[in-house]
């Protein structure tokens, strides 16, 4: 495993409040050239997640946020800066995390039994115990029932799903997700949400979500990051310390509504600077 390359622990991490640490990001710069111009993206992010942790990173359109993501996915790397997975610095990253897009990315010319083993597949996995190990999940991820079909015969909320078993199957600690519900209405996000907090308390993976929905993050999140307008920087890292398991009735009691309220000011007053600086 790419662990083996680790150089030494780490032994600080940036606003550690969970140990052991899964990611730590340090002083993250991450810049684009186009046509003889640089637009930088990143500014010193510094940004950790603790083993097990729901982690949502908020703020306003083009600060980075994607970015960040597939910086620890290792889609992208840094101009500047180091990452850090399971305590060790990974430079190579590429294939280690999972990572869940908007869009499902379902092929339609395969079932949703076929959709959900394709990863597993190319790893080598054979297609008959991939297959096995997709029908012991599908249950549980409310896809009993589907597996033959094809996905232009499901709902928005049903494609998630089978998108999310895909990841999950992939058998990695770390599920990285870039606003999987943002496609959703109101009511089948909601129902969604509840859905993936149930997931996550029975599979405890790390994970990072990408969200514009404030709702969500208080909802779902351990902590929160609210990223400042590009260059994205850190403005805060809120603490959400709201009692699990939870309902979403939630969302109407004190002190959701506080902690929605105080995200919701920082990240209006990055959205207004962003607009009064057009050049950002």
């Amino acid at each position: 495993m790419f662990y083996g390359t680790c150089h030494m622990k780490l032994t600080h991490e940036p606003h550690a409040t969970v140990t052991p640490s899964k990611i730590v990001l340090k002083e993250i710069r991450k810049e684009f050239s186009a046509n003889g111009l640089v637009l930088p993206v990143l500014d010193g992010v510094d940004f950790s997640v603790g083993n097990g942790e729901f982690v949502s990173i908020i703020g306003p359109s083009g600060c980075g946020k994607s970015t960040l993501l597939n910086i620890i996915a290792g889609l992208e790397e840094p101009s500047q800066g180091t990452v850090w997975l399971h305590d060790c610095e990974a430079a190579q990253r590429l294939g280690h995390v999972g990572y869940m897009h908007q869009k499902d990315l379902l092929f339609p010319w395969r079932t949703v039994l076929d959709n959900a083993i394709l990863g597993l597949e190319v790893q080598g996995v054979s297609r008959s115990q991939a297959r096995s190990r997709a029908m012991s999940l599908t249950d549980q991820f409310g896809l009993k029932g589907f597996e033959k079909l094809y996905p232009s015969s499901l709902s928005g909320g049903m494609r998630q799903r089978a998108a999310f078993l895909r990841t999950v199957l992939a058998e990695k600690d770390i599920v990285l997700l870039d606003e999987p519900f943002g496609a959703l209405d109101a009511l089948t996000r909601a129902q969604m949400q509840e859905w993936l907090l149930d997931l996550w308390s029975t599979f405890r993976k790390t994970i990072v979500l990408v969200t514009h929905d404030v709702d969500e993050a208080v909802f779902l999140s351990d902590r929160i990051y609210v990223l400042t307008a590009r260059p994205g920087q850190v403005k805060l890292m809120l603490p959400v310390k709201l009692p699990r398991p939870r309902s979403y009735e939630i969302v109407t009691q004190e002190p959701f509504i506080s902690l929605k309220a105080e995200l919701l000011t920082a990240i209006r007053a990055e959205s207004l600077r962003a607009q009064e600086e057009p050049w950002r």
